[in-house]
């Protein structure tokens, strides 16, 4: 629902600007904490992968995505508030206060809105999740939420309520040994650097926030940040956090996502840009790499389409498998050709992605594409 907050021009919550900032990397990260990449997901995606993941490792990986959220967000939590533990549990209405300002942080940020129903500080927790971003994997995060805050060794309880509504519980069983610092998962590299803000991105007039490609909108109250008269819904979050979630689906840190995982994402993204087509391919095109670096997805550096080859260049992916996969969707949409897809690094910051129709035999390499005058997408 809107509110207050939204501007008059664009219609995105002006507080996006006080807690979000858009960098030159291609990439979104806090205001205030420029370390932890920040990156906006497709619910849909996000149901793709891990349906594909539970028909490739069985219903026991949903057991395990919930563990991993659960020590991600509580190594979070931990190295934030372990000075604050022992005032928390002595004032308990200044615990209840700051349970409730994080999730209604999380609705904000498309998680879904979370009602208590009980709360004991440090010993009990009751909630009901209505439109979470996945039931899973936000049982996981208010798990370890519970557990980082208050120090303590819980166990959680999660039940489908209805299609839309999950009732959560997290009771203590015991105090939680002190643990050595948190660990960001091996595979994702924390920036090294303080991004700087990206002055480059179209913005509007008014509040200054970047131009999405989609008119999205925040309803804080469902919790839910979605595209107007569409179903789709996004959320903002975690980089390291997703990747933890994609080595376990993968099942390795290292290797090719599972080709039905992939194929699965293609499909998502074909049947969302087939309809942008017509008779424009470079507008769809455009659409389509323009929108990355609003996303946090990266920054495209050059993108030129041939007939039926698209080759880009891109600084700042966080996450390259999924992004080819996507961009696979996106060429079948519009040039009706099945895709084959070729991805490679070309030094520290950037990566190259060939995209061109199946083929018998060996697929033309990246090296050899050249673009003809005239085939530039991006830069314009």
């Amino acid at each position: 629902m809107p509110g207050h907050d939204d501007c008059p021009v664009c219609g995105l919550p002006r507080s996006l600007n006080r807690k979000l900032v858009w960098t030159t990397d291609g990439g979104i990260y806090f205001q205030s904490k420029r370390s932890e990449r920040l990156i906006f997901l497709d619910e849909e995606d996000i149901r793709a992968l891990l349906e594909e993941g539970v028909k490739l490792r069985g219903e026991q990986l949903l057991d395990t995505l919930r563990e991993r959220r659960r020590a991600f967000t509580r190594e979070e939590v931990t190295s934030q508030v372990r000075g604050l533990r022992r005032l928390l549990l002595r004032h308990w209405p200044l615990a209840k206060r700051v349970v409730r300002s994080s999730f209604q942080e999380a609705a904000f940020f498309g998680c879904g809105n979370i009602e208590i129903s009980k709360m004991k500080p440090g010993k009990e927790l009751v909630v009901k999740a209505r439109h979470p971003y996945h039931p899973h994997l936000m049982a996981g995060d208010i798990w370890g939420f519970w557990e980082g805050l208050f120090g303590v060794e819980a166990l959680l309880s999660l039940t489908a309520a209805s299609e839309h509504e999950w009732d959560i519980t997290v009771r203590k069983v015991g105090r939680r040994r002190r643990s050595p610092g948190s660990r960001q998962p091996e595979g994702y590299k924390r920036t090294p650097r303080r991004p700087k803000r990206d002055y480059g991105l179209e913005v509007c007039e008014k509040c200054r926030l970047p131009e999405f490609p989609w008119e999205l909108r925040w309803d804080t109250e469902l919790g839910t940040i979605y595209e107007t008269g569409t179903h789709r819904h996004m959320v903002i979050t975690s980089a390291p956090g997703w990747q933890q979630v994609i080595d376990e689906v993968k099942g390795s840190k290292e290797g090719a996502l599972p080709t039905a995982i992939g194929e699965a994402l293609a499909a998502k993204a074909a049947a969302e840009y087939h309809q942008l087509k017509g008779d424009n391919y470079k507008t769809a095109y455009r659409h389509f790499y323009m929108s990355l670096p609003f996303l946090g997805w990266g920054k495209p550096r050059q993108v030129s389409r041939k007939p039926f080859l698209i080759e880009a260049e891109l600084e700042g992916v966080p996450f390259p498998q999924l992004l080819a996969w996507k961009m696979a969707g996106v060429f079948e949409a519009l040039e009706r050709e099945p895709a084959d897809i070729k991805h490679l690094k070309v030094d520290d910051t950037a990566w190259k992605f060939l995209i061109g129709p199946r083929i018998e035999g060996t697929f033309l390499e990246i090296g050899r594409m050249v673009p003809e005058e005239g085939r530039f997408i991006l830069p314009y």
